[in-house]
Parts: C-alpha cells; sequence; structure tokens
C-alpha cells in the first residue's frame, strides 16, 4: 500500500515537475519573441531596409515596405507657389527629455499648435535627428529637428528644420545639458523652460509635400513642411548628441510621383 502510494506521489511530482519546465520554457520564449518585436534601429539586420520584414512585427511594420508616399525625400527642382502659410501659436514649455535609445525627444507641455487650411494641429513633441533625414539637391545636413503636431482626426503635420555648423545654439544648449542616460525614463527640469519658436529661422520658406513617419510603423497621411534656410548649431553640440545617438536617420525614399512644392 505505501509502495503504491510513493508511487503515485513520484508520478505526481514528476508530471508537476514537467509541466512547470514547460511553462518556464513558453514564458521565456514568448518575452525572446516581445523582445524582438521592438528590436528595430539605424543598422545591419534591424536597420530601415529591414524595418518592413521584421519577425512579429510584419503587419505592424508593413507600410515600411510597401508604402508608397514614404519619408524623407530629397528635394530637387522644387517648383515655388504662393500658399498661406503655417499659422503658429507656441508657448513655453518646461523641459521634459526622454532618450528612447532612438532619438532624444522633448515632450511638449499642451497649449500649442499650428493652424493649416482651417485645421488645428497641436505640437506634441521635439525630436531630433543625425544626420539630417531629408536632403536638398542630395546634400545632407549636420542635424534635423522634427516638430511633431497632431490633429483631433488624427492626421500629422510634422516640421521639419535642417541645421548646419555654425555659433553655438543657446536653446539646443537648454535641452543637452538634461539629456537623460537612462533609457525611457522622463527628466522633467519644471524650473527650466524652452519655446519651440526660438528652433525655427528667420527665413520661412518650406517644402511641403505629403509623407509618412520616419520611424516605424512609418504611417502614411502625414503633412511634412521642411524648412529651406538651416539654423546653426556648434560642431560640439552635434558630437555631444552623437554621444547618447551615434546615427538615426533614415534612407531617402522614393518619390512615386508625388508633388513636392516650395512655399514662397
Amino acid at each position: 500500500m505505501n509502495e503504491s502510494f510513493n508511487k503515485i506521489n513520484f508520478y505526481a511530482i514528476l508530471i508537476f515537475f514537467s509541466i512547470f519546465i514547460g511553462l518556464i520554457s513558453i514564458i521565456h520564449a514568448s518575452e525572446m519573441m516581445d523582445d524582438s518585436t521592438h528590436q528595430w534601429g539605424y543598422e545591419g539586420g534591424t536597420g530601415p531596409l529591414h524595418w518592413g520584414e521584421m519577425e512579429q512585427d510584419h503587419e505592424k511594420h508593413l507600410m515600411c515596405r510597401e508604402g508608397v508616399r514614404q519619408s524623407p525625400i530629397d528635394f530637387t527642382h522644387v517648383p515655388g507657389v504662393q500658399l498661406d502659410g503655417l499659422h503658429s501659436h507656441y508657448s513655453k514649455t518646461p523641459i521634459n527629455l526622454i532618450n528612447n535609445s532612438h532619438t532624444i525627444l522633448l515632450k511638449y507641455e499642451k497649449g500649442s499648435y499650428v493652424e493649416w487650411e482651417g485645421g488645428k494641429f497641436e505640437l506634441l513633441q521635439i525630436h531630433f535627428h543625425h544626420s539630417s533625414e531629408h536632403t536638398v539637391n542630395g546634400k545632407s545636413f549636420p542635424m534635423e529637428i522634427h516638430f511633431v503636431h497632431q490633429s483631433g482626426e488624427h492626421e500629422y503635420i510634422v516640421i521639419g528644420v535642417f541645421a548646419k555648423y555654425g555659433k553655438p545654439n543657446k536653446t539646443i544648449q537648454k535641452l543637452w545639458d538634461y539629456i537623460p542616460s537612462k533609457i525611457d525614463k522622463e527628466f522633467l527640469v519644471k524650473d527650466h523652460f524652452i519655446n519651440a519658436q526660438t528652433l525655427f529661422p528667420n527665413l520661412k520658406r518650406y517644402f511641403l509635400y505629403n509623407g509618412s513617419l520616419t520611424t516605424p510603423p512609418c504611417s502614411e497621411n502625414v503633412t511634412w513642411f521642411v524648412l529651406e534656410e538651416p539654423i546653426e548649431l556648434s560642431k560640439k553640440q552635434v558630437e555631444y548628441f552623437q554621444s547618447y545617438i551615434d546615427h538615426n536617420a533614415r534612407p531617402v525614399q522614393k518619390q512615386h510621383h508625388r508633388i513636392v512644392v516650395k512655399l514662397k
């Protein structure tokens, strides 16, 4: 009787142990798949050429591979037109930075926006690319700043500002002084403010076209306004950004017969 009982206990423990090991394996495998889902970057097998085919992200990143209105593009022989430009209404915002390993991002306080064709687009965030993503006649710039705006209808306006080497930029330096080293952790400096307007050049001539987000999921239906005139920042400021984010520029995409104009 005791011998039979011990055998039953032995087999029960063996079955439980096998199930436990199986569950651990499943959890570990799912974690591995989840990690691979979010691992996109700018180099090698996780770089831009592979965004649309990465395992588990195949559907999510579909537009990165099959979209026909993708960004960035090269601006070559762009005709000028007379159109009503953007009307910006920017207020100051506390410095609230995130280093998400893909870029350095400034979260903007609510209340700042641009108006375009009767629509109001709230400024959500500002982030930085090295080198520039858009190019002009094949020429890139040391950096490009993106101002991401969204309307209530989930449409986007992104304003791009090129940056060339020159004098140190005071607003950029305010931000660089507080870049967080920890990934995905917000760093809020309540008593330090900037205004987005100080990151724009004096001359407001825009390249205008319909494109996409330049990072996965590469969603389209984004109206781009890229300023022709760059602002200045120092080489040292660019190198400091590189010490956190070495390179984060998506290559130029095909234009696919899209109309690109320059607002005079």
